[in-house]
């Protein structure tokens, strides 16, 4: 007797537990808001054998497939509606009010999922005020932990997300598989500047990478199950990624979406693109400021670092005067040939 094909060699996995990045904060008076931690918030199944605040985490990849265990997607969620669109960056699924034909909100009563829609993070103005986010659900096994089954950790991080997949690529790259290979999750400091703010530390997600390649080729011999994760919890919002006060805040349009500096440079990118403004052009002008910027620097919707809203302003009226000259131009040409 043979095994069922496609089927006696599929294992269904259960999710044991999600895993945190940070903790709710509540003050007297004050509403509660979450703040990052240098440590994973583990349940207490994980702290038994850990400690209260690990900051490594011994896991294997459940399967070779990242779409499985490490799905990554641009989420919007309402306080009311819960996840109300999920995009790639290039098309999007959103659930629509079939009353407007907006996007679902407090006030909807009947709505469906319209596929195929437009995703373009540079032009959401969701994205822009973060009430969109890029989420990373990372799933992975605990082997010293009781329960078989997966934990779950979620990021908004864009390095924990680049170094999540760096790491996934290079072991396949070397060895062949990702899947039930011993590694270590660790959350360490690095510094960064986000744009339009300072220098400051934050922590990140990254695989350790103290292994040996020759450990790594012999386990990489193993046969992997194939196995069926759960789907993510999506459903509902992280609460560490998406606190209430921003869904809160998205639902009732009580602040601007964009600040200025945003909005600014917005326009910038749409002047640079009118123009044509080469990198020489660019890197003389943003140099009087003796601030770095670069032609490829117009393709994202933040201005990079020491940027500030004095400088976009005088650069757009810069070249909405060049523009208004350029037609001119262009209109006394058309004149003389007539």
């Amino acid at each position: 007797m043979s095994p069922i094909a496609n089927l006696s060699d599929i294992v269904r996995i259960p999710r044991l537990g999600k895993i945190h990045l940070g903790i709710k904060v509540e003050q007297p008076g004050k509403s509660p808001y979450p703040k990052a931690t240098d440590y994973f918030v583990v349940p207490p199944e994980v702290a038994e054998v850990f400690g209260e605040q690990p900051k490594e985490l011994p896991i294997m990849f459940p399967t070779e497939d990242p779409n499985q265990f490490a799905q990554q997607w641009l989420r919007r969620y309402s306080l009311t509606q819960g996840l109300v669109c999920i995009g790639d960056g290039m098309t999007a699924r959103r659930k629509i009010d079939l009353a407007t034909g907006a996007t679902a909100d407090r006030n909807t009563k009947d709505w469906e999922w319209k596929e195929g829609l437009t995703c373009d993070p540079q032009e959401c103005p969701e994205y822009m005020s973060k009430h969109c986010r890029r989420v990373m659900n990372l799933q992975f096994l605990i082997p010293e932990c009781e329960g078989l089954g997966v934990w779950q950790v979620d990021s908004s991080s864009f390095y924990s997300i680049l170094n999540i997949n760096s790491m996934i690529r290079l072991l396949k790259a070397t060895i062949g598989r990702c899947s039930m290979i011993p590694l270590t999750l660790a959350l360490g400091p690095i510094e960064v500047t986000p744009p339009g703010q300072t220098k400051k530390v934050v922590h990140v997600m990254h695989i350790k990478k103290n292994i040996k390649l020759a450990d790594l080729a012999r386990l990489a011999q193993l046969p992997a199950a194939q196995i069926l994760l759960p789907e993510p919890e999506t459903a509902e919002p992280p609460e560490d990624l998406f606190p209430t006060e921003v869904l809160e805040e998205a639902e009732a349009r009580e602040v601007p979406i964009e600040d200025e500096l945003t909005k600014g440079w917005v326009i910038a990118q749409e002047k640079v693109k009118a123009v044509g403004l080469t990198e020489e052009q660019i890197a003389r002008w943003w140099a009087h400021y003796r601030v770095q910027v670069t032609l490829s620097d117009f393709e994202i919707p933040f201005p990079p670092p020491d940027v500030t809203v004095e400088m976009v302003s005088r650069f757009i009226d810069i070249l909405t005067n060049y523009e208004e000259k350029k037609r001119e131009k262009a209109k006394q040409q058309q004149i003389n040939l007539v």
